[in-house]
């Protein structure tokens, strides 16, 4: 249901612009993708008819999760991880042989996992946490003070030759202060750090201006 990301960066994600205090020069840096989800031990008979190729025919208990947003995309068949059971603590590693292909009804979409060990030690409705390992992605990231919130949108002042406009992003993951971005910015873009809440509302009152 969750997803976060854990960054290792080599340098700084984003440094101050020399000559101008008041921005950043934006950075990508290395992210490592982490998909988190509940998950539920399912019995082979929960197979039905509906058996994913990609799943080999077996009597054993299989893993069950269910993944949202922009999770969908990155879950695929391949993905290693882990699954943690609720009040044990004991990670089982696990990866994914398939997803089901159909959106739920909360708008979800299930993936089956099977643990890498023939004995995990399951039993039929242990419930836990699963957690999968994705891709190694380069993203760029903000100081996080630099996001402006906007009718439920996120935003950005990009600094151009031309001025300031405001930039719609879609923010991912947090690491400390900054935040990474995942669509919307470039790295070398300059970002406006200090009273971009006020540059924001200004540029916008400027655009909604009543012709004289």
């Amino acid at each position: 249901m969750l997803s976060l990301a854990l960054a290792t960066v080599a340098g700084f994600a984003h440094a101050a612009t020399a000559g101008d205090a008041g921005t950043v020069t934006v950075r990508a840096s290395t992210v490592s993708a982490r998909y988190l989800a509940y998950a539920q031990v399912e019995p082979p008979l929960a197979w039905g008819n509906s058996r994913p190729a990609g799943c080999p025919a077996s009597g054993g208990l299989w893993l069950k999760a269910a993944f949202y947003g922009t999770d969908l995309d990155g879950v695929r068949p391949g993905l290693k991880g882990v699954f943690v059971p609720a009040g044990s603590g004991r990670p089982v590693p696990v990866r994914v042989c398939a997803k089901f292909g159909l959106l739920r009804a909360d708008g979800g979409e299930s993936a089956a996992l099977l643990p890498v060990s023939a004995r995990p030690g399951w039993r039929n409705g242990l419930f836990g946490t699963v957690t999968l390992d994705g891709p190694v992605v380069a993203l760029p990231a903000v100081p996080t003070r630099a996001l402006i919130l906007d009718r439920g949108r996120w935003w950005v002042v990009v600094r151009t030759s031309s001025g300031d406009e405001p930039r719609q992003v879609r923010p991912g993951p947090a690491r400390g202060w900054e935040t990474f971005i995942e669509s919307g910015l470039s790295g070398g873009e300059r970002v406006v750090v200090a009273g971009a809440y006020l540059e924001y509302h200004r540029g916008v009152s400027k655009a909604y201006q009543p012709p004289d």
